[in-house]
């Protein structure tokens, strides 16, 4: 039979030395388990520097600088942390994004997300299912505006439809080139 947690209010069971995980790992890493404090891993409140304006990662500290405390022993409060230059990065030819948290029932939850699928879930107003996928018309895999994209279901072969090219490689000549589709005979 399986015995609840041995702290007062934690109706989880017990895994380890009569605690559950939650406990156990509490004990573990702080050396008390901390009853007061509910388990859970939203954290409130703001890092323990006072010249730090970040919500607290662990530890009451912030993410930087529970890192450096990690790595190096200290804070290093007289080093200042770097803020990131943009919310998103490239990994694997595609924008990666942080989605707002009132958003991310687009994205099934996730706080990262490629920009060309959270670009189709906001037109579609719904989270794309698995077996969707998002084509880029243009093949620019950075140009997420949502006339580029298309939805598709995931059994497409792999590419680009000709026409596709084309109408792009036209669009292209009309604004940049205009002359050399009025040379070939071309509007």
């Amino acid at each position: 039979m399986i015995k609840g947690c041995s702290v007062d209010g934690c109706n989880r069971d017990a895994k380890e030395r009569g605690l559950c995980h939650g406990h156990y790992q509490r004990l573990r890493r702080l050396g008390h388990v901390q009853a007061e404090r509910p388990l859970g891993r939203k954290t409130e409140g703001y890092c323990l520097i006072e010249t730090c304006d970040r919500t607290i990662y662990a530890k009451r500290l912030c993410a930087p600088h529970y890192r450096r405390q990690l790595a190096a022993g200290d804070v290093r409060v007289e080093q200042p942390v770097r803020a990131p230059a943009s919310d998103r990065h490239i990994s694997h030819g595609y924008y990666v994004i942080t989605v707002p948290t009132e958003m991310r029932y687009l994205t099934g939850g996730e706080s990262q997300a490629l920009e060309h699928r959270y670009v189709m879930a906001q037109v579609l107003d719904r989270p794309l299912w698995p077996d969707e996928s998002v084509h880029h018309k243009n093949g620019d895999r950075l140009d997420n505006r949502p006339t580029n994209l298309e939805l598709w279901s995931r059994w497409q072969p792999r590419g680009q439809r000709t026409e596709d090219k084309v109408a792009w490689a036209l669009e292209l000549l009309r604004r940049y080139a205009p002359e050399a589709l009025s040379d070939q005979g071309g509007t």
